[in-house]
């Protein structure tokens, strides 16, 4: 699926599908794929309820306990990326016949596809359930957690995982998924343990080695997304140029975090020997700037 050119009538003709490949038949009747009315109100609708809607609604409320429906949350979150990371690697990479290498998007319908193209729409599901996270702040009158870069993160993801779907999730880009799946099972780990309380602090020491594996994911993602630019394995260009825009985006974000959480902040005193002080920051924004303080929600 290279770039070519055709001749006709003397001109040359242009192939667009090594640019943008075609909407994928494979996912053409699966609720909500391919819908653009459903995705715009769905972030749409998200992103005014999370700003608008919900501050002005607990304006006059008090904070909700939502401390248990946090750690249900974090620990399902582990649950699922792991299970994500474990079958897409079985049905890829390590049993499915992908070339780690270079992949192209074949939209084939062999049975192995399909379920990498079935576990790709479930992955999509948790990317919304990532919204439930936006909601805890809310129940808990959290409202300065809830940034642009926190809210708008979330509404992309769901858009981005719109349109792999849309034109075909398979390829070179399924190896951002479980790498990312595997960063989010330490992170939630991470978030988990945090919220356990103060305690648990003089353990976590590791947090900010999360940040540094998510700048070193981004990194090498944006490394392999390039390879089929120079060795055509018919994966579409325009998909890399989009893919790889992102990962530019998220690497600029967290080292940006990184700079000002680990190298510009003075380090903390203890207030007495042998007590640690809680951590103020947490281990990464991890595409969402406000993930950071899930350790001290009621």
């Amino acid at each position: 699926m290279g770039l070519r050119t055709e001749s006709l009538g003397g001109a040359a003709r242009f192939s667009w599908t090594s640019w943008i490949p075609p909407r994928d038949p494979r996912t053409a009747d699966w609720p909500f794929i391919g819908n653009l009315p459903f995705v715009l109100m769905l972030t749409l609708g998200y992103c005014y309820i999370v700003k608008v809607a919900g501050p002005r609604w607990m304006a006059d409320r008090p904070a909700f306990n939502v401390k248990p429906l946090v750690q249900l949350y974090n620990i399902s979150m582990v649950l699922f990326n792991l299970a994500f990371m474990i079958q897409f690697l079985r049905h890829s990479y390590l049993g499915g016949g992908y070339n780690i290498f270079c992949q192209g998007m074949t939209h084939s319908t062999d049975e192995n596809s399909m379920k990498v193209l079935s576990l790709c729409y479930w992955y999509f599901w948790v990317r919304v359930g990532d919204f439930l996270d936006t909601l805890f702040f809310l129940l808990h009158k959290k409202f300065s957690h809830i940034t642009t870069l926190h809210y708008t993160h979330h509404a992309l993801v769901v858009w981005s995982g719109w349109l792999w779907l849309t034109y075909g999730a398979d390829g070179q880009t399924l190896l951002g998924l479980i790498v990312n799946s595997g960063i989010h099972v330490v992170m939630y780990t991470y978030y988990f343990l945090a919220a356990l309380g103060p305690h648990m602090q003089p353990y976590l020491w590791w947090k900010k080695y999360i940040t540094k594996a998510q700048i070193t994911q981004f990194v090498f993602l944006m490394i392999h997304i390039l390879i089929p630019l120079v060795y055509d394995c018919g994966y579409p260009k325009g998909m890399i140029y989009l893919a790889f825009s992102q990962g530019a985006l998220g690497l600029t974000l967290f080292i940006n975090f990184y700079i000002q959480s680990y190298i510009k902040k003075e380090p903390r005193k203890e207030v007495r020997d042998n007590e640690a002080k809680p951590i103020d920051c947490q281990p990464d924004k991890t595409v969402d700037e406000a993930d950071h303080r899930k350790s001290k929600r009621a």
